[in-house]
């Protein structure tokens, strides 16, 4: 079996049926690649449907978006014969806008995104998982550590996310919830990533803030603060999220994918042979194919030493890992009550056919 559907928790929908004929189902979702699509498309044949094409990404720069990039840098899409814009809109949201509006053909974002659009009514498929985990990171600035030892101290005092409702935000409520403390206990501030949310850190302006690196190793070398609660482990994901929480990835729309699945095939093939180079290559090595732009305030060995400690939180094949769905969902349930999630398909988030297909 798969060894991302071994632990694979059966939806509610299904745990009526009977044994025999559940263990009837596990077996043909195994066989059609998994819970997030049906029967596994044809083998890849022939070029392209749609060769040249846009991919939109909000925030090119982060670490967990880094396979998106090392892909064009290495030649991985021309060698699938696509030819590949990647577009930096800034925000994982304009991002989705751009896939929505027909300006890009595919996003580089967060899994999550694929919840939040069920409930507004659509459906985007991610087709290749970049991390398994988030790499989140909870800082607390130097002027504030001696008072802070948990969640439960940060309660009445600012605390910096990227953008309300973001996964950084969304850290924070479900630690609240975990803590048997109200959600909006904590009044968030939004401090955007990188140099800005070093900054709001760094001078007082929010006693603690959640950031990504390598603006969180930025933040530790420097001493202007220290991790209070820390994601970038498979342990730190697993005491905060209870597990895997897949982050970055590649989708799209449910239609594309129908319609061009060679070129979601050649898409797919150029980013696990990026995954495959990170866990086969040093962190020097990789570090040498991006541009200084990923260095957010480190200089290169600084860069390279973040790179070296933050290399495990990256697939090693692009398949979305059993548990991660679930906990992703549990926390965005727990984040944003306020949002019917009762029509959220976990099974139409995903589809792992074609990272299944790579060889």
């Amino acid at each position: 079996m798969d060894r991302h559907l071994a632990s694979y928790e059966i939806p509610g929908q299904l745990r009526g049926l009977k044994a025999s004929a559940l263990a009837i189902a596990l077996v043909i979702a195994v066989a059609c690649g998994g819970p997030g699509g049906g029967a596994a498309p044809a083998a890849s044949s022939g070029p392209p449907e749609k060769a040249s094409l846009k991919i939109a990404v909000g925030g090119q720069n982060q670490i967990g978006y880094l396979p998106l990039t090392l892909a064009d840098q290495l030649g991985y899409y021309r060698e699938a014969g696509l030819s590949v814009e990647l577009d930096d809109v800034g925000l994982p949201t304009k991002a989705l806008e751009a896939l929505r509006s027909g300006s890009a053909d595919v996003v580089c974002g967060p899994y999550e995104q694929t919840l939040h659009t069920q409930v507004l009514g659509d459906v985007v498929q991610m087709f290749t998982v970049f991390d398994e985990y988030p790499a989140l990171v909870m800082m607390v600035g130097k002027p504030h550590q001696a008072q802070v030892a948990s969640i439960k101290d940060l309660v009445g005092h600012p605390v910096g996310v990227t953008l309300p409702f973001s996964a950084t935000d969304e850290m924070v409520k479900y630690l609240l919830k975990r803590n048997g403390l109200a959600i909006d206990a904590i009044p968030v501030v939004a401090i955007g990533s990188g140099s800005t949310a070093i900054s709001a850190i760094q001078s007082g302006q929010v006693w603690a803030g959640v950031t990504i690196e390598p603006a969180a190793t930025a933040l530790e070398k420097s001493g202007n603060a220290k991790a209070l609660y820390d994601t970038r482990s498979a342990q730190g994901s697993r005491d905060v999220f209870g597990g895997t929480w897949p982050t970055g990835g590649l989708y799209a729309s449910p239609a594309f994918i129908t319609k061009n699945p060679r070129t979601i095939q050649a898409l797919a093939r150029a980013a696990v042979k990026a995954l495959r180079y990170i866990h086969t290559h040093s962190a020097g090595d990789i570090a040498g194919h991006v541009p200084a732009t990923f260095y957010a305030g480190l200089d290169r060995h600084g860069f390279v030493d973040t790179l070296k400690a933050d290399l495990g939180q990256f697939s090693a094949d692009g398949l979305m890992p059993a548990d991660g769905p679930g906990n992703v969902f549990d926390t965005l349930k727990t984040a944003d009550p306020r949002l019917d999630w009762a029509s959220v398909d976990l099974r139409k988030s995903y589809d792992n056919r074609y990272v299944q297909n790579v060889k």
